[in-house]
């Protein structure tokens, strides 16, 4: 064979085509979704808020602690919580009477102490919904100042809450928004027989997971 002839060859011969690169592992995207936050956790939080009861009685500031336990339950959305609020609003004005000699102003103070247990069930996500109910005792106070005297009255009631709240993931617990709405009767002879829940009960604070 002449160099002609393998030349020719070489030259029709096919080409080997180069190897292919294996393609490189997908990337975890950022939207992949959050793993649940186990069960068997402990939450703590302080709350301040402000609550507008049902009544005339004023608008006033709400100091509350809360302890819950986030059980396995519901794929460990489902959480147990022990809630203390205080508050204490009240309402002013003036007695008018043709019996009397004046106009006599007056004071009525209500002071409210909670106790209450509520199951709250937790949605999923770094900004966490949540909604629960629960009942709760309520210890009333009410002070009512007139006519130069001061009258007390007490009274302990049953009564239960509804809430939602939003709670955003931040360092090892949330910080959360959140709304109640409670209902408590009391029948005392300076409010009579009213409801004298929240119709306005808004808070936030820090929640701690531990």
């Amino acid at each position: 064979m002449n160099a002609l002839s393998l030349i020719t060859i070489l030259a029709l011969a096919p080409t080997a085509a180069p190897p292919k690169t294996p393609a490189p592992p997908p990337k975890e995207t950022a939207t992949a979704a959050a793993s649940p936050e186990p069960g068997g956790r402990i939450l703590l939080a302080p709350k301040l808020g402000f609550f507008k009861t049902t009544t005339p009685l004023s608008g006033a500031f709400f100091l509350g602690a809360e302890a819950g336990y986030l059980t396995p339950l519901l794929d460990n959305r489902l959480a147990i919580v022990a809630e203390f609020d205080f508050h204490q609003p009240d309402v002013r004005g003036t007695l008018s009477d043709p019996q009397l000699p004046g106009d006599a102003p007056y004071t009525l103070t209500e002071r409210e102490m909670a106790i209450l247990l509520s199951a709250v069930y937790r949605f999923e996500g770094t900004l966490t919904p949540y909604v629960g109910a629960g009942p709760g005792l309520y210890l009333h106070r009410a002070q009512a100042e007139a006519f130069g005297s001061t009258y007390v009255e007490t009274e302990g009631t049953l009564g239960f809450q509804l809430l939602g709240g939003l709670e955003y993931k931040l360092g090892p617990g949330g910080a959360f928004a959140e709304v109640h709405y409670h209902f408590t009767r009391v029948g005392f002879l300076t409010t009579g027989d009213v409801n004298i829940g929240g119709f306005l009960a808004a808070g936030v604070g820090y929640r701690l997971h531990l």
